[in-house]
C-alpha cells in the first residue's frame, strides 16, 4: 500500500506504536530506521482493522525472533511463530535455534508465553489445514524465499492457511525507480562476467538485489495470492527521505552517506534505490 517515507516518523501515533513495540532495547535516537517501520505500520494497520482480538490466531511467516511476535502475543488469543530456525543465512542472528527452545529467553519484555507458539517450518510448505488464521503477516522475509516461482508459492501458501475475512500482511523491498543494472538477464550476465564475484546469487529470473519492482509485487506476490490490497499501492516519497542512501557493498557493509546510521530508510547498491513497501491484502468473507 505504500513505502517507507521519512515523513512518516513525524506522526506521533507510529512513533509512540514503534517505540512500544519495540520495546526497551531500542536506543534512544535509534528509532528511524525501516525495520522498525514495519513494526510500527503493522500494529497500525492491525489495530485500524479491529484484528486485534482475544479470539484472533495470528500466523507470523519466517518470523525469527522479532519482537511483534511478543507484542502480539500480549493481544490476540494465539500467535505461531515460524521459520527455518537454526538453517540459512539468517540463523546466526534472526533465527537462532534457541527460538524453539526457549523463547522467553530472546523476548524484550513479558509476555504471555502461553499465547506464542514456535514451530520450525519453510514458508513453502505450511505445515496448516486450509483457513486456519485470522492474520498471517511476514516482515522482509519474502524476499529471500528465492525467484518468482517461490515467491509466488510463498504468497499462495499465506493466503491458503488465512480464514475468510482474514488479514494478510506481507513486507518486502521495493526498487524506487528504474536502472538497467536491475535487470535479471543483466545482473546474470555481471556474475559469468566476474566469476561470480558479482552479482553471485544472480540467475536468469532473478537479480542479486533481493527487492522488487512495483510489477513484480503484483506478479509475484498479490496476484498468486489471490487476493485484494486494501488499497492500491502508493509509491510516493518525500526528498527527505533520500538525506542518508545507505550503500550496500558487495561483501555485505552498509555505508550511510551521512556519518550518522540514522535516518536509515533507502539503501543502494549498484542499480536502483529500495525501501520497505507495506502490503495489506484482505481475503474475502463471502
Amino acid at each position: 500500500m505504500k513505502v517507507c517515507d521519512r515523513r512518516d516518523f513525524d506522526d506521533e501515533e507510529l512513533m509512540a506504536l514503534l517505540r512500544e513495540i519495540a520495546g526497551p532495547r531500542l536506543q534512544p535516537g535509534a528509532e528511524m530506521h525501516r525495520k522498525l517501520w514495519e513494526y510500527a505500520m503493522l500494529g497500525l494497520y492491525l489495530s485500524d482493522a479491529g484484528a486485534l482480538r482475544e479470539d484472533a490466531e495470528a500466523l507470523a511467516i519466517a518470523a525469527g525472533s522479532e519482537e511483534p511476535l511478543f507484542w502480539l502475543a500480549n493481544r490476540v488469543g494465539r500467535v505461531v511463530a515460524t521459520d527455518i530456525y537454526g538453517e540459512g543465512d539468517f540463523a546466526y542472528r534472526e533465527a537462532a535455534a534457541t527460538m524453539l527452545s526457549d523463547p522467553a529467553a530472546l523476548a524484550p519484555y513479558p509476555y504471555r508465553e502461553d499465547h506464542l507458539e514456535v514451530r520450525a517450518m519453510n514458508a513453502l510448505e505450511l505445515d496448516f489445514p486450509d483457513e486456519s488464521f485470522d492474520i498471517v503477516y511476514s516482515l522482509s522475509s519474502i524476499e529471500h524465499f528465492g525467484g518468482p516461482a517461490e515467491t509466488a508459492k510463498a504468497a499462495r501458501e499465506m493466503a491458503r492457511v488465512l480464514r475468510p475475512g482474514g488479514h494478510l500482511v506481507i513486507v518486502t523491498e521495493c526498487l524506487l525507480g528504474r536502472h538497467p543494472l536491475d535487470v535479471p538477464l543483466v545482473n546474470y550476465v555481471i556474475r559469468l562476467v566476474s566469476g561470480g564475484r558479482r552479482c553471485a546469487t544472480a540467475t536468469l529470473r532473478r537479480r542479486a538485489t533481493d527487492a522488487f519492482t512495483p510489477r513484480e509485487l503484483q506478479r509475484d506476490i498479490v496476484g498468486p495470492s489471490g487476493l485484494q490490497l486494501i488499497q492500491s499501492l502508493s509509491l510516493e516519497q518525500s526528498p527527505a527521505s533520500f538525506d542518508n542512501v545507505i550503500r550496500w557493498g558487495a561483501d555485505g557493509k552498509l555505508s550511510p552517506a551521512m556519518e550518522s546510521s540514522r535516518p536509515h530508510i533507502v539503501l543502494k547498491a549498484f542499480g536502483a534505490p529500495w525501501t520497505s513497501v507495506f502490503l495489506a491484502l484482505r481475503k474475502s468473507a463471502g
